[in-house]
């Protein structure tokens, strides 16, 4: 038989290899975190690629003149704007490949007849469904006086508008 000693050494042992059991297990299970980082990724990417097509547009050639963002929302109505932006976003380092990204386009603008903010849809690009899009958004200083044609129906003063682009995979 075994005295009071053995019997504790005993108790002990199995104690403890309890004790690493559930210990190892602790460990292994809480070292496994699943998230989905891919998808904020992606989204990020997108996003600067709408960032860098607006400021692509938004940048004068050179100093003192006016942007082409800026040209074609005092004059085009953004039938140009659906054109250059789509193959800024849809271009890729191979010129024969082309990406399949869709885009709608509103510009928010003061009346300052009303006093109203206004909105009004830059192109007519596709519609957005259900696809998961993002946001981009530019600030761009436009002073509509003649000769230009205005197609928007901005007032006739220095004024700067917002252009909000929604862009999303097609």
């Amino acid at each position: 038989m075994v005295d009071g000693l053995g019997q504790l050494y005993t108790i002990e042992g199995v104690a403890a290899g309890i004790l690493m059991v559930f210990t190892a297990y602790l460990v292994i299970s809480s070292t496994t975190v699943i998230t989905p980082q891919d998808i904020h990724i992606i989204d990020l990417q997108l996003e600067q690629l709408g960032n860098d097509a607006l400021a692509i547009l938004d940048t004068p050639d050179s100093l003192g003149e006016k942007s082409l963002l800026q040209r074609q929302i005092e004059n085009d109505g953004g039938n140009a704007f659906g054109e250059n932006f789509s193959r800024i976003i849809n271009s890729k380092v191979n010129p024969l490949e082309v990406d399949n990204l869709k885009f709608s386009a509103i510009l928010y603008y003061r009346d300052i007849s009303s006093g109203n903010t206004l909105s009004i849809p830059i192109n007519n690009s596709a519609t957005y469904l259900r696809e998961k899009a993002v946001k981009v958004k530019r600030w761009v200083y436009v002073n509509p006086v003649p000769p230009c044609s205005n197609p928007f129906g901005l007032n006739t003063r220095n004024q700067t508008v917002l252009v909000e682009v929604l862009l999303w995979r097609g």
